[in-house]
C-alpha cells in the first residue's frame, strides 16, 4: 500500500537521509528501527508533509503523490502519532480531539458548538484506552503522560489508512501497553497498516510483522520479525553488541556503599504523596518505580524545590536543609534531571557549550571574570567524556541534537555543577538503545564515584537494568521496597498496583 523509494534528504549540506527506501503491506505492522539521530523521524516527516524531499518517489497504492502539507497527508488516510506532542494547550481535550470537526447545531443566534455532543464524542473515543480524564480538562493541566494519551486517542479516533506511530507507549502502563496492541491487531485486521517507531525492543517482537533498521540515515536491512533475535537486533541498529545489564547484575559481587547522602523522612504534598521516607547511600542507585499518576514524578519535584511539601524533612550528607527553590538544592548539592528535557531541561535556542556550563557560572566566573577558555575546556570534557555527538561542534544548539544526547547534556550540566545527589525522572525516556546504554554506562560510574542516584521511572526494564534498590509506589504511597537481585517484572507491578507481599 506504501512504498518510499530512494529517499535522500540534507539538512545544512549535512545528509539526514541517504538513499532510503521502505514498504508497508494492509495489514501489517512495520517496525521502523534505529538510534536517535539515525533518520526515522525525519523519513516519516516527509511522509507526512512536514518537510519535502530532496530526491526519491512516495507511492501509495501504486500511484505517486506529494505531499505539500500535512493536510494532504491525512486527506490521504495517513494519521501520525510523533514523538513530540502537538495540541493546543489551552484548548479542552475534546477540543482537541475534536479539532477542526467540532459537533455544530442551530441556536438563537445562528450556529454554535454543540458541546454537550462534544463532551459524549470525546468521551467515547478516550474509551478507546479507558482513559479517565474529564474532556472539558485543559491540555495545560494535564500531565506529560497524559498528554501523550491523548495524541494516540486523537489519532486511533480518525479514520486512517495508515497510522505511524512514533515511541506511542513511552507514557503507558504495562496493561495499556497491552491494551494500545490490542488496538493495533484489530487495526491491522481492518487492512490498516501501521508503521511502529519505538526503543523498547521487546514490544517489538509482540507487535510488529517485519522490521526495518536504519543507521547514519541509511537503510540498513528489512527482515521478518521472525528472524530475529535481540542480539541481532541491538547489533544492527548499533553496529555494535550492548551487554545485557541486568543479568549480569544478578549474583554480582556486592556494591560499595558509603554513608547516607539524601535523606527523606515524612515528606508529603496534599493531592500527591503522603508520609514518604527513604534514603539513597553514597554509590548506591536506587529506582522509584511506579504506574502513572503514582505521585512519584511530583515527589522529585519536591525534594528539588519545585513544589513544595506540607510537610517532612530532606537531609543531605546528614544535615537537614531546608528546599523551598531549586536554587536552594543546587546550593545543597542536589541535580535534577526533569521529565520533559526540552520544556525544563534545556534552553534549545543555546547551544551545547552554554547549557552545560548554565549551572556553574560561579566557578566559570569568579569574583566577575568570565573565564572562556574554561567554559571551552569544561564543555569539551564532558563531551567526551558522555560521549555527545552534534555535527557543529559544541557550538551547535541543543534543538537540534537527538534526545538521547539531549539527555546527556542535561546529565552534563549537573556533573558539571559537581553535585552530590543526583535525581532523574524518566532517564531515558525517548532515548535509543545505543544512547540508553551509554546514559546506564555513565550512572554506574558515578555512582562507583560515590554519588547517591535516585531514578525515576515508570519503565520497568528499566528499574531492573540499572537500579541496586527498588522501590515502588502507589497512590502517593510507598508499597514494597526490593533489592535488584530479588526483584523480577511480578512483584514490582504487584507492588506498583497497590498490592502487598
Amino acid at each position: 500500500m506504501l512504498e518510499m523509494r530512494h529517499i535522500r534528504k540534507s539538512f545544512y549540506g549535512v545528509k539526514v537521509l541517504d538513499d532510503v527506501s521502505i514498504n508497508l503491506y494492509p495489514g501489517e505492522t512495520l517496525a521502523l528501527l534505529g538510534e536517535n539521530g539515525a533518520g526515522k523521524s525525519t523519513l516519516i516527516k516527509i511522509l507526512n508533509g512536514d518537510y519535502s524531499r530532496d530526491a526519491g518517489d512516495v507511492i501509495l497504492d501504486g500511484v505517486p503523490v506529494h505531499f505539500a502539507e500535512p493536510r494532504d497527508a491525512e486527506g490521504a488516510g495517513i494519521r501520525m502519532i510523533y514523538q513530540e506532542l502537538h495540541y493546543a494547550p489551552e484548548l479542552s481535550v475534546a477540543e482537541n480531539l475534536l479539532l477542526g470537526r467540532l459537533p455544530h447545531r442551530q441556536g438563537l443566534l445562528g450556529w454554535m458548538i454543540d458541546w454537550n455532543a462534544a463532551r459524549e464524542q470525546a468521551r467515547e473515543a478516550l474509551k478507546l484506552l479507558n482513559v479517565n480524564i474529564d474532556p472539558m480538562t485543559k491540555m495545560r493541566d494535564l500531565s506529560v503522560v497524559e498528554r501523550e494519551i491523548i495524541e494516540i486517542v486523537k489519532a486511533l479516533s480518525r479514520k486512517a489508512r495508515i497510522i505511524v506511530m512514533d515511541e506511542p507507549t513511552a507514557a503507558l502502563t504495562p496493561p495499556e501497553v497491552q491494551q494500545l496492541f490490542g488496538i493495533i491487531r484489530d487495526l491491522c485486521k481492518q487492512g490498516i497498516g501501521i508503521i511502529y517507531i519505538s526503543h523498547r525492543l521487546d514490544e517489538v517482537f509482540q507487535i510488529a510483522q517485519r522490521v526495518t533498521v536504519l543507521r547514519d540515515g541509511k537503510h540498513v536491512d528489512t527482515r521478518p520479525i521472525a528472524e530475529m533475535t535481540h542480539k541481532a537486533l541491538v547489533h544492527m541498529m548499533v553496529g555494535r553488541d550492548i551487554e545485557e545489564r541486568a543479568e549480569v547484575r544478578k549474583g554480582t559481587a556486592a556494591i560499595q556503599l558509603g554513608d547516607r547522602l539524601l535523606e527523606v523522612q515524612g515528606l508529603a504534598k496534599t493531592g500527591a504523596f503522603e508520609d514518604i521516607s527513604f534514603h539513597v547511600r553514597a554509590g548506591e542507585i536506587v529506582a522509584l518505580f511506579g504506574l502513572l499518576g503514582a505521585g512519584h514524578n511530583i515527589l522529585t519535584q519536591t525534594i528539588f524545590g519545585i513544589e513544595k511539601a506540607d510537610s517532612g524533612n530532606v537531609h543531605i550528607g546528614g544535615h537537614p536543609v531546608q528546599v523551598a527553590s531549586p536554587q536552594d538544592a543546587k546550593r545543597a548539592g542536589i541535580g535534577f534531571v526533569p521529565l520533559d528535557r526540552k520544556v525544563n531541561g534545556l534552553v534549545l535556542g543555546m547551544s551545547v557549550q552554554k547549557n552545560i556550563t548554565l549551572s556553574n557560572w560561579s566557578t566559570l566566573a569568579p569574583f566577575g571574570i568570565f573565564r572562556p577558555k574554561k567554559e571551552m575546556h569544561n564543555t569539551r570534557h564532558w563531551v567526551d567524556k558522555l560521549g555527545i555527538r552534534m555535527a557543529g561542534g559544541i557550538e551547535t544548539h541543543t534543538r537540534y541534537l537527538s534526545g538521547g544526547n539531549q539527555q546527556k547534556v542535561v546529565l552534563a550540566r549537573w556533573l558539571e555543577a559537581n553535585v552530590r545527589v543526583l535525581l532523574l525522572n524518566e532517564p531515558t525516556w525517548g532515548v535509543d538503545v545505543g544512547a540508553r546504554s551509554d546514559i546506564y554506562d555513565q550512572l554506574e560510574a558515578l555512582a562507583a564515584q560515590g554519588l547517591a542516584i535516585l531514578i525515576v521511572s515508570s519503565d520497568i526494564e528499566e528499574v531492573l537494568t540499572v537500579s541496586h534498590r527498588i522501590l515502588t509506589i502507589y497512590k502517593g504511597h510507598l508499597t514494597g521496597e526490593f533489592m535488584q537481585s530479588e526483584a523480577t517484572q511480578e512483584n514490582l507491578l504487584h507492588a506498583a498496583a497497590g498490592g502487598t507481599l
